[in-house]
């Protein structure tokens, strides 16, 4: 992840992200082109922002409203709310807003510089079932935004691959075991082969699952 977001470079070999070679091109604008989100990640705001004043923060790349700004800027961050299922949430410090409401926020704030990738890196970790399912809900709703970025959703657990996520890459220890097509890596044979033990693919729904070890 800290190449695709180039804060590390390569000490062999080349990676190109969005067109531009590590250690060649321009880092600067490259990392512009890029978000991330990690769980439990608001810490670094004030709690007593308001919903669209946090999210209008990432547009200018810092924890703080350092710019004057008026309300065509908070609109659009209003605007990026909703577009997420998150109206409810404008007009509402962050204080008052639980773990699931505070990572929409931060999912909002990250798409306001429209960027062409989104890194969502463990976004569900210390919620709930039901703050979990709402927000993964919402992240599905960020390929529907008129400049929706490409969205890498980083998980340990498989029943939070969605609907709209339809490309797997499956990571042991640093390095690629699979990827490809979603239908093509979530079988028995690829997942036993991964986790090096068989297992049983249960289906939750018309598109997502759980999979059982067999112990």
């Amino acid at each position: 992840l800290k190449w695709i977001m180039a804060e590390l470079y390569p000490s062999q070999g080349e990676i190109n992200i969005l067109g531009t070679q590590l250690g060649q091109g321009d880092i600067t604008k490259l990392r512009k082109r890029i978000g991330s989100v990690a769980g439990l990640s608001t810490d670094r705001l004030s709690l007593h922002l308001f919903a669209e004043q946090a999210v209008l923060t990432g547009k200018y790349k810092s924890s703080i409203l350092y710019k004057d700004y008026g309300s065509k800027e908070l609109t659009e961050a209003r605007d990026m709310l909703t577009s997420l299922g998150g109206q409810a949430l404008i007009g509402r410090r962050l204080y008052t807003l639980s773990q699931g409401e505070r990572q929409l926020i931060m999912i909002a704030r990250c798409l306001m510089e429209e960027p062409e990738i989104t890194i969502l890196d463990e976004a569900t970790v210390g919620l709930d079932l039901f703050s979990r399912e709402k927000l993964l809900k919402q992240v599905d709703r960020i390929t529907e935004l008129p400049h929706a970025p490409h969205v890498l959703y980083v998980t340990h657990h498989a029943e939070e691959i969605t609907e709209n996520m339809d490309h797997i890459l499956l990571l042991r220890q640093g390095k690629i075991v699979a990827q490809g097509a979603k239908n093509d890596i979530i079988t028995p044979e690829v997942l036993a082969d991964f986790y090096q033990s068989p297992v049983q693919i249960i289906p939750i729904d018309d598109h997502r699952f759980y999979i059982n070890p067999l112990l």
